[in-house]
């Protein structure tokens, strides 16, 4: 065989073995935004409720603090 034949064949087999690899990470770490959406939701129904509950109150706090924060800066440069 020709060696364009043979550089090919290994083109080829080394391409199938990187895409089965892609192929098994992706689908232990999903990289779409779905998919990562669900991985992510699945996890937060694992917790428990008190945790959820607690991570909801700190979101909260930081957004109105982020709020506050924002309103006063914007009343100082403001006349």
């Amino acid at each position: 065989m020709p060696v364009s034949v043979w550089w090919l064949l290994g083109l080829l087999v080394v391409s199938a073995a990187g895409w089965w690899w892609e192929a098994r990470r992706e689908r232990r770490r999903p990289s779409s935004y779905r998919r990562l959406w669900e991985a992510e939701m699945d996890a937060w129904r694992r917790l428990p409720n008190e945790v959820q509950a607690a991570r909801d109150e700190a979101a909260l706090d930081a957004g109105e603090a982020a709020e506050i924060a924002a309103a006063r800066t914007n009343s100082l440069y403001h006349p």
